[in-house]
């Protein structure tokens, strides 16, 4: 199983917010473009699925931008992945269809193994997977930004 890019963004992003420390303004879109090297456009896609799930909240304006809607370690890796892959199959035994469809157990074990990693990645949450060595790389991405102005 691969991850699609999509997903692998939105966990770059949710991993860059919950160690962006809390006196530096919220997380902007061209930030994390400038940060990541990845397509400003891109990310729009992936930060607008997010908010939409709530996982993100995204203010417009001055002041706003984005951070996490909850705390990082309240936020399950499987959970988010799932969300992210919006639940794709590994194999689609309709599209085209599979003269073995109903017959063979493959799409039943490949589904039974899918359930089996989702469980197994949600024993960790976004805090576990931001720490303590890949903190080091996230903070130096917030070395060069300016203090939240009050």
């Amino acid at each position: 199983m691969k991850l699609n890019q999509f997903t692998d963004y939105g966990l770059r992003i949710l991993m860059y917010m919950s160690r962006k420390p809390e006196h530096l303004p919220a997380t902007t879109i061209t930030e994390l473009a400038d940060r990541f090297g990845i397509s400003r456009n891109h990310l729009v896609k992936v930060v607008q699925f997010l908010s939409n799930q709530q996982i993100i909240d995204a203010q417009r304006g001055r002041g706003g931008g984005l951070r996490l809607f909850a705390a990082p370690e309240t936020y399950k890796i499987g959970k988010l992945v799932r969300l992210l892959e919006q639940d794709e199959d590994l194999i689609d035994c309709q599209n085209p269809l599979c003269i073995l469809a109903g017959d063979c157990g493959l799409k039943n074990i490949l589904d039974g193994g899918l359930e089996a990693l989702y469980l197994y990645l949600d024993r960790y949450t976004l805090d576990d997977i931001s720490k303590p060595a890949v903190s080091k790389t996230l903070e130096s991405l917030f070395s060069d930004l300016p203090d939240q102005k009050i």
